[in-house]
């Protein structure tokens, strides 16, 4: 792989050993990959999370952090194990927020942002079309790729983190324009999208993502004024039950004006259809609790705008949530923080809910919530009940975030 001098002087340890380490860890992905070069990269983004870190995790970020290294570049973070302010009224065991504490000196040591979010774009790391960036976490890396038509690979802590300090990344996979085109065309036709909500297009996409694996998939026949929310939805599954890197929808996403822009003027490897009953199919994959009870109802994977708060809350409608039921709603600071001018916070707390930030529930609380007592898990986000009963053997209900709220307030799922 060619490097400049400078990538030479730094591999060499000319500008110290955190970056001559950074250095060597990116000229070994760039080689096992056959880049050619090393690229700059505007930004970068950690998942940053004991997690996906654990105990070797923590050491070697502590390392890089000891070594007096810095970031070059505007460096984010993900959600953390637990909330740095609810604790306590989370039940959070002491040995997570130790090492989540020391992951967070860690991070603020190295000069990266604690947002603390997977909606990083919220805190300011909001990239353009043809922007080159390194970030890790499934759901940001498909969501600059396909909805703003910036450019990263999944990244992964040690690689986002090495891109940060020397603010170079090596040029392959996504970087490069003719790995982004589309292969698997996915038909939607056959689909009455006028009362789809946002669950139901992530369930949709989690049924593609378990189709086309790890190839890019090509939307056609999306609704031409699909909102946001919506988009976003189709984005994070696809990572969750397949191995997708972005995906095209024609006519909606940057770099898919036309079917053809999006196969770069190729045939497609293969084509598929999505009926309404695949999307049913996923809702019943994931309710797999055998009674009525449920122990917790959760919104937030990824974490919820401004406007889900808003319609959680409406949903409410100043009832409160059964005795014994646990409420909790993720979200970024920001958006918490602009909850509570709102008076949404207060809102849920007068549900008998909370609103959680800094943390979300793949980021954390499973990991100790079933000791406590937590068997069943109600969620309308199909990643957080892929990884409840994936990863850590709880019972998932997955379903609207209207069923979700009246489940809550009965305290039972009789649908």
């Amino acid at each position: 792989m060619y490097l400049t001098k400078e990538e030479e002087d730094m591999l060499k340890g000319e500008y110290g050993a955190a970056m001559q380490r950074a250095m060597e860890i990116l000229v070994a992905i760039g080689d096992a990959n056959d880049a050619e070069r090393m690229i700059p990269v505007t930004s970068a983004h950690l998942a940053g999370n004991y997690g996906v870190m654990r105990d070797e995790g923590i050491e070697w970020l502590e390392h890089f952090a000891d070594l007096g290294s810095k970031v070059k570049i505007f460096t984010t973070a993900g959600p953390q194990s637990f909330d740095l302010e609810l604790w306590q009224e989370m039940g959070v065991p002491k040995e997570f927020r130790e090492k989540d504490v020391r992951i967070d000196k860690a991070l603020r040591k190295l000069g990266v942002v604690p947002s603390y979010t997977c909606l990083m774009y919220i805190a300011g790391n909001l990239p353009r079309k043809g922007e080159h960036m390194a970030w890790a976490s499934s759901e940001t890396e498909i969501f600059a790729n396909s909805i703003l038509g910036a450019m990263t690979n999944r990244e992964c802590d040690h690689s986002a983190l090495a891109a940060a300090i020397t603010g170079r990344a090596p040029e392959w996979g996504l970087h490069l324009p003719e790995n982004r085109f589309g292969r698997i065309v996915v038909d939607v036709s056959g689909i009455d999208f006028k009362n789809f909500t946002q669950t139901d297009y992530s369930a949709l996409a989690y049924y593609v993502g378990k189709i086309v694996g790890d190839e890019i998939p090509i939307f056609i026949n999306l609704p031409k004024n699909i909102p946001f929310p919506q988009l976003f939805s189709i984005g994070y599954p696809l990572s969750v039950s397949g191995a997708v890197p972005m995906f095209h929808a024609v006519g909606i996403t940057p770099e898919a004006p036309t079917l053809e822009a999006a196969l770069g003027g190729d045939k497609p490897k293969g084509r598929t259809s999505v009926t309404a009953s695949d999307v049913r199919a996923v809702y019943e994959e994931f309710s797999s609790a055998s009674g009525k009870n449920i122990d917790l109802v959760m919104f937030g994977c990824p974490h919820l705008t401004l406007q889900d708060i808003k319609e959680i809350v409406r949903l409410l409608d100043g009832r409160r949530v059964h005795d014994g039921v646990k409420f909790w709603i993720f979200t970024s600071k920001t958006t918490k923080i602009l909850a509570e001018r709102m008076g949404y916070v207060r809102a849920i707390r007068n549900a008998g809910g909370l609103i959680a930030a800094d943390t979300c529930g793949s980021g954390g609380p499973y990991m100790y919530l079933r000791d406590q007592g937590v068997h069943v898990v109600l969620t309308n986000s199909v990643k957080a009940a892929y990884y409840v009963r994936g990863l850590f053997k709880m019972d998932t209900i997955f379903a609207h975030a209207r069923d979700c709220v009246e489940a809550a307030v009965r305290g039972v799922w009789d649908r």
